[in-house]
């Protein structure tokens, strides 16, 4: 795991549901964990682009953006940040893009929405240039918020965070590497968005938090990032 430590406000309290957070707070910090890893002038394929929230911050650091959303209205406020959006369902939809075409394809809480992800994983890994990378963000089911519950007899599903009563999927980090692995990926880097009770409350203990959680990522942390790149076999020669 990378030792990067998210400061300000990325890491305040979170509400509502597990895992869910205020807009202005830990969604940014996902965003920021992968932007930060991007390069200018690489072209990304942003599956699940939703309105251009991480498209608008890849486009500031001058990479060109291709986005695929399955909400028409939201695909048409992410074109003012994206080269091009493509509307459909990443898992029915044809793949019209040369091998080889992207750098970068991020999968940024997406896959637990899936039918079939393993098998959107394959189609996905020859779009990669043989040195590209993959950032895939999961929601951790290992949170200590879900064992407590489970603990009291609870599974409640809510509107938003690891528990969204639109996830098909819920995966653990066990879980996600092995199915990052077994569609022929290999991890290059795994980070997390922290979360320790007490700790989180304050913006100033942001840095203890981090490192509190790294020393148990599976019982602290609401969402897992896994950086990837497709193994020879995999990748677009």
């Amino acid at each position: 795991m990378i030792g990067r430590v998210p400061t300000g406000s990325s890491l305040s309290d979170t509400s509502g549901g597990i895992g869910e957070a205020n807009v202005n707070d830990l969604p940014h910090l996902t965003r920021d964990q992968i932007v930060s890893r991007l390069r200018p002038g690489e072209r990304i394929l942003d599956v699940g682009c939703g309105s251009g929230e991480i498209a608008r911050l890849m486009h500031a650091r001058g990479c060109a953006v291709v986005g695929i959303e399955l909400s028409p209205e939201k695909a048409a406020k992410a074109r003012a940040f994206c080269d091009e959006v493509l509307v459909g369902n990443i898992e029915a939809m044809p793949l019209a893009f040369e091998p080889g075409s992207f750098d970068v394809i991020v999968l940024s809480n997406i896959l637990e929405h899936l039918n079939n992800p393993v098998a959107t994983l394959r189609r996905l890994a020859p779009l990669l240039r043989p040195t590209g990378r993959a950032f895939v963000d999961l929601p951790n089911v290992a949170h200590w918020g879900v064992r407590l519950r489970l603990l009291r007899g609870r599974w409640d599903y809510e509107d938003a965070g690891i528990l969204d009563r639109t996830h098909l999927r819920f995966y653990t980090r066990k879980t996600a590497r092995e199915m990052l692995e077994q569609t022929g990926f290999e991890i290059l880097e795994q980070d997390i968005i922290p979360d320790v009770p007490l700790l989180r409350y304050k913006q100033r203990w942001a840095q203890l938090n981090y490192h509190v959680a790294r020393l148990r990522p599976d019982l602290f942390s609401t969402e897992m990032l896994f950086v990837v790149h497709p193994r020879k076999t995999t990748a677009s020669r």
